[in-house]
């Protein structure tokens, strides 16, 4: 994976662009270990490199949807693991848009998440909104740091990074919430008034 990675990132922006699709669906390789390098480079293209890697994932998310959809979800789930399908699945039974989110500017390899949104069913339109706003706080946002900081944009991406995932997690957790309890009080408000 090593030798892999390398070649990549000796091809620079043809490297970026093929980690960025091929991530999406069915690479080991993170886009991030191109983005990273080629940035500190030439730090004034970082923003340019993070918004193309981010446009490039989504295309590629588009086939990994696709083969989700083709596949189906059993089929999903023995590639998959478990661990990631049923996260997942579980965000989106309540907001499939958060799920979707949430799951792409996470470490989830965004492969897993695209194949099962496309299993899921989860609509078009939506997984790829969720996907490009998710895949641009996560590869937009690293161009836009080290444009500004250059070389010390590493310790802020580490401290941000976590940061980032944690109070994700916890404001979709709390909206998942919210929306639950939102419609359990509707649906007593209804049947309330049906009673009376």
């Amino acid at each position: 994976m090593e030798t892999l990675t390398e070649l990549l990132q000796s091809w620079g922006v043809l490297g970026l662009i093929v980690a960025a699709f091929t991530e999406s669906f069915c690479s080991p390789i993170l886009p991030d270990l191109i983005l990273i390098p080629l940035a500190l480079a030439t730090p004034q293209k970082a923003i340019y490199y993070g918004l193309l890697t981010t446009v490039v994932s989504v295309l590629g998310g588009i086939i990994g949807y696709w083969l989700g959809q083709k596949i189906g979800l059993p089929a999903a789930q023995k590639l998959i693991p478990a661990k990631y399908t049923d996260m997942v699945s579980s965000y989106a039974k309540d907001n499939a848009a958060w799920a979707v989110f949430l799951a792409a500017m996470s470490p989830i390899p965004y492969k897993f998440v695209s194949i099962t949104a496309g299993a899921l069913g989860i609509k078009m339109s939506l997984f790829l909104a969720a996907s490009f706003f998710g895949r641009a706080k996560r590869f937009l946002l690293e161009g836009i740091i080290i444009y500004y900081f250059g070389p010390s944009a590493m310790s802020i991406l580490a401290k941000f990074s976590d940061n980032l995932i944690v109070v994700s997690i916890i404001i979709v957790v709390v909206s998942v919430l919210l929306v639950v309890g939102y419609k359990k009080y509707k649906k007593n408000t209804a049947v309330l008034e049906c009673k009376n």
